[in-house]
């Protein structure tokens, strides 16, 4: 099995918890720590590990938004730092939103990050995200807001 996710669980955990991004982009994103206890006292949050064969390489979080809106976030996405260039997330964003598409029956797709993450956005935008003139201030870390259009 290449390219999967897998729900965090009681085994994997702390493994997930451990993956960081790059000191330049700790500021760009709640820590995994963070981001696995929200998912545990807010249970619209569901966090997987994104994995090559058995190795973890990433950490994502996504719930559903609202059902009047038929809408999700994909709230957390993230390589570990040791794993970013690879390509990762190019090839991890596509299989997040087709699960986030059966999960949800979803006709969009938000997610906000830091103003100054450029990568990011670059990546986004070419996935089809777009700005959507939003600004998240939800969390620790707040973000300009993001919509991808599901036809």
């Amino acid at each position: 099995m290449p390219l999967h996710i897998r729900e965090v669980t009681k085994e994997n955990w702390r493994a997930v918890a451990e993956l960081s991004v790059s000191k330049q982009q700790l500021h760009f994103i709640e820590s995994n720590a963070y981001s696995l206890a929200e998912s545990q006292y807010e249970k619209k949050w569901i966090s997987v590990g994104l994995y090559d064969e058995d190795t973890l390489v990433g950490y994502a979080m996504f719930g559903a938004s609202s059902q009047e809106r038929q809408s999700a976030w994909l709230d957390r996405f993230m390589i570990d730092h040791h794993y970013q260039g690879n390509g990762y997330a190019k090839r991890f964003l596509p299989i997040l939103v087709e699960r986030m598409q059966r999960e949800y029956s979803c006709r969009k797709i938000y997610l906000s990050l830091h103003p100054d993450n450029a990568l990011a956005q670059k990546l986004y935008e070419s996935f089809g995200f777009y700005l959507n003139g939003e600004v998240d201030t939800s969390g620790p870390v707040f973000g300009v807001v993001m919509v991808l259009d599901i036809c």
